[in-house]
């Protein structure tokens, strides 16, 4: 997860990033291939005022593409 939101520069000031990996982490759980509206409402809670979300999407789209390539 953390070379996903690193390659994908979802995080720049590390404020709101544990409430991220936790959020990620219970998405990715429970969908191996969340929708882009399972993202949105799984990050809901969440803040983030620098990177925005565009760059924290494409971690999450990454990071669940690297996990079904493990598991296939």
């Amino acid at each position: 997860m953390q070379r996903a939101f690193k390659s994908n520069f979802a995080i720049q000031w590390g404020y709101c990033a544990p409430g991220f990996v936790l959020a990620v982490q219970q998405l990715l759980d429970r969908y191996e291939d969340p929708t882009d509206e399972e993202i949105a409402y799984a990050l809901g809670g969440n803040l983030c005022r620098c990177s925005g979300y565009v760059n924290i999407f494409n971690a999450v789209r990454e990071l669940a593409a690297a996990r079904a390539q493990v598991a296939g």
